[in-house]
């Protein structure tokens, strides 16, 4: 045996040796999976934590695979690491919430302090931090106890369900870790999608709720404000559309409205300070987009498309007025005006308190709209 060949030889066996086994292995079959949490206010300020379990039915005689089925187990305590103490109580295997895609909170607790109930996810290492989040209108756990939407199990419908609600440009994409940076911020707000049980079978998305220094307001965005918000905060996504009345003496119905297709959609704050009670912003707001659906007709003159682009102009400027109104009322800063202000107005950021102060500033919406398409039709 020449000298290499023996070199090679000692290398792998003394390498063999210092192969070792996982200490820290964690076998599928010890854990319990969860996929879903719903977080609710109890009677006495408790936490009243649902989680869903996903079960396989056994095997059937014939030797087919047992169907996929939900188990919802409850747990309460004071906070959210005491209601995971009184879940493993109840569960037949290791609580794993290594795949959660979604945690739902029910309106009266998401009231109180976001921060103080996602704790734990921020110290826990198997906590995934890119779990969507997600307000439910009245109680998160009667959500759960669904199981199931529409013959998909419960998890990936809601997923499903707030992904092409993101596409359609009606709620911003917030996770676990999207909004631990905004919670400590003091100059920018969020909002996180509201999910309402419309039938004994079915959610829908209705819309934003808006948050202001960590705690829900309670005030919802409906899904067209939500999207003139989206738009006003630069956030446009795959899709956006807009209905809009433009011809209100028609007498069909259907005649009087026009659905503008957006393609692009880019904004810009200005900001003009001169002192703390003197405090005027400008948001500069290009739509450019393409006629949709527009049932009377006659688009070949261009001088009806520039009556229409002078109409889709004044909707969006009065829809993006009544939004910041909704906002500022709300003491919801979702467009990040005071991150504007506290790095260009330094000084006076310091001299003033940004949550007395934003609901009394001027903003002022700029909206021009450009319509680029009419349809095949012309």
């Amino acid at each position: 045996m020449s000298r290499r060949k023996l070199h090679i030889m000692v290398c792998l066996i003394l390498a063999m040796f210092l192969m070792t086994g996982c200490w820290d292995q964690r076998l599928l079959k010890d854990l319990k999976l969860v996929f879903t949490v719903a977080f609710d206010l109890g009677e006495s300020d408790e936490i009243v934590s649902h989680i869903a379990i996903r079960e396989t039915e056994k095997l059937s005689v014939g030797g087919q695979p047992g169907q996929a089925t939900v188990a919802v187990v409850e747990g309460q305590g004071i906070t959210l690491r005491d209601t995971r103490l009184s879940l493993d109580k109840r569960i037949p295997g290791e609580f794993s919430p290594s795949k959660m895609r979604v945690y739902l909170m029910g309106e009266e607790l998401a009231k109180k302090d976001i921060y103080s109930i996602l704790d734990i996810l921020y110290r826990d290492p198997k906590a995934p931090l890119g779990a969507k989040l997600a307000i439910v209108e009245g109680k998160a756990e009667d959500i759960l106890h669904m199981k199931s939407i529409k013959e998909t199990l419960l998890t990936e419908a809601i997923s499903d369900l707030l992904v092409n609600s993101e596409k359609n440009t009606i709620i911003h994409n917030e996770t676990v870790q999207t909004v631990c940076p905004t919670m400590f911020n003091p100059s920018a707000d969020f909002s996180l999608p509201v999910i309402k049980k419309i039938e004994m079978n079915d959610i829908e998305v209705i819309g934003m709720g808006l948050i202001s220094d960590r705690s829900y307001t309670g005030i919802t965005l409906d899904d067209k404000q939500s999207t003139i918000l989206l738009l006003l905060a630069n956030e446009k996504a795959k899709v956006a559309q807009v209905n809009m009345l433009v011809h209100p003496e028609e007498e069909n119905l259907q005649n009087r409205y026009m659905t503008l297709s957006i393609s692009k959609a880019k904004s810009h704050i200005k900001t003009s300070v001169h002192s703390p009670s003197a405090i005027k912003v400008t948001i500069d707001l290009k739509v450019t987009g393409a006629i949709a659906e527009y049932p009377k007709n006659h688009l070949v003159d261009k001088e009806k498309v520039k009556e229409l682009e002078e109409k889709a102009t004044q909707h969006l400027t009065a829809q993006s007025e009544e939004v910041i109104n909704i906002i500022q009322d709300a003491k919801s800063d979702v467009l990040r005006i005071g991150e504007h202000i506290k790095v260009h107005h330094n000084k006076i950021w310091n001299d003033i308190k940004w949550r007395e102060v934003y609901p009394t500033i001027e903003i002022v919406p700029n909206v021009t709209v450009e319509i680029t398409g009419t349809g095949i039709i012309n």
